[in-house]
């Protein structure tokens, strides 16, 4: 890893794509930035190809980028927040995932954890894990996806039953961004009566899961095909022991508290997926540039100028989204078309840039068979596009 920089970039350093979008920062927005791409600067191409091909996680760049004030950019400087904007935090993502950083999505969730702990969570909770978070002494991961319970939050199985003073949660989570190295969990599971029943029971609850707690292990580790190098994997509850302070929210707030943070996380996702779909669009140029003859036949224009389309569309939305949430009127039906426009486009571009660059496209220095594996599962993880959709339409229908 180079040497890192945290000096502010000149304007005629930025990049070069994001030019026409510098007037309209303010300065924080643009020293964030600055610090994105500084940051990005440091790691080495090779670094960021090991991660990948060994999908082994960064824990050194995790902290490091929680010292540079990225790992709780968008929280009070109270609870040692950086005290940045979602936009902010949108174009890091962004920068991220246009380089491949390896830290990209483990940071997205880490954020995206502290969201509920700091609206929903009690003030000796928010000093506990909020705190150690910012400075990258916890790692912190999200808990909902199930076997059998991914988009649909209802049908989660994971169970919980208050006895004595601890709650006792029974069930598997499934890929867990971080889930190998995280220090706690934000877990969503059924809160269930104290005789097992489920019957007028308050339902989906939310809970603070310190990874030391007793009956919590580390299922299985997941070698996928994309977003390698996260720690991924299942995390197991066996008559888990989770003391009753904490509980996060009250009973059967868990869903409120789920959606609330996924929203925002949404947001964050289609930052980087943006991000990919710049990276495989950087690439498409550069071979492009050497295509003569079929840029004379206006075919190669085309095609690019048509990518060109796609990736400044999915950028507005996504800018729009991250500005609705810091202007304090959140709007899910956007952030659903940011996540689904940014994804999309990124797998488009990466597509279109590997079968431009042809057996060249399949190298990893050119990032884009890692962005292609990775806009994928873009696709699919925090709701599908196609139950995003599905919300979209029901949103205007109800």
């Amino acid at each position: 890893m180079r040497a890192m920089t945290s000096t502010m970039l000149k304007n005629d350093s930025y990049p070069a794509h994001l030019a026409k979008h510098l007037p309209l920062l303010t300065a924080d927005q643009k020293k964030w930035l600055a610090k994105a791409s500084a940051f990005a600067d440091s790691i080495s191409l090779e670094d960021t190809k090991r991660s990948d091909s060994e999908n082994t996680f960064r824990r050194d760049l995790f902290e490091l980028a929680c010292k540079e004030g990225l790992g709780a950019l968008p929280f009070p400087t109270t609870y040692g927040g950086s005290g940045g904007d979602y936009l902010s935090f949108a174009l890091i993502n962004e920068e991220f995932a246009r380089r491949c950083v390896p830290i990209m999505s483990s940071l997205g969730v880490h954020v995206l954890c502290q969201e509920p702990v700091y609206k929903h969570g009690t003030e000796e909770q928010k000093k506990k894990y909020l705190t150690p978070s910012a400075i990258g002494e916890y790692l912190a991961a999200f808990g909902l996806t199930e076997p059998n319970a991914g988009s649909d939050t209802a049908a989660i199985a994971t169970t919980a039953k208050l006895v004595g003073d601890d709650y006792i949660l029974n069930g598997t989570k499934t890929f867990i961004t971080s889930g190998g190295s995280a220090n706690y969990f934000i877990v969503m599971a059924r809160l269930l009566n104290p005789d097992g029943t489920k019957e007028n029971a308050p339902g989906i609850t939310a809970f603070i899961v310190e990874k030391g707690f007793p009956g919590f292990e580390i299922g299985q580790k997941f070698d996928m095909l994309g977003m390698r190098g996260y720690s991924t994997c299942e995390i197991v509850f066996s008559e888990a022991r989770i003391p009753k302070e904490n509980i996060l929210g009250a009973p059967g707030d868990g869903r409120k508290v789920a959606l609330g943070s996924l929203a925002k996380g949404r947001v964050t996702i289609a930052a980087q997926a943006t991000g990919w779909a710049q990276g495989a669009l950087d690439a498409a140029l550069r071979v492009a540039a050497r295509c003569e003859k079929k840029r004379n036949s206006g075919q190669l224009d085309y095609l690019i100028g048509s990518l060109v389309l796609m990736v400044e569309s999915a950028r507005a939305l996504t800018y729009q989204a991250a500005r609705s949430i810091d202007s304090g009127e959140s709007d899910v039906t956007l952030a659903a078309m940011a996540k689904i426009q940014a994804t999309d486009a990124a797998m488009k571009v990466a597509t279109e840039a590997i079968s431009l660059a042809e057996e060249e496209g399949l190298e990893p220095d050119l990032l884009i068979e890692r962005i292609f594996r990775d806009a994928k599962a873009g696709q699919i993880y925090e709701g599908t596009n196609q139950i995003q959709r599905m919300l979209i339409a029901r949103s205007l229908l109800k």
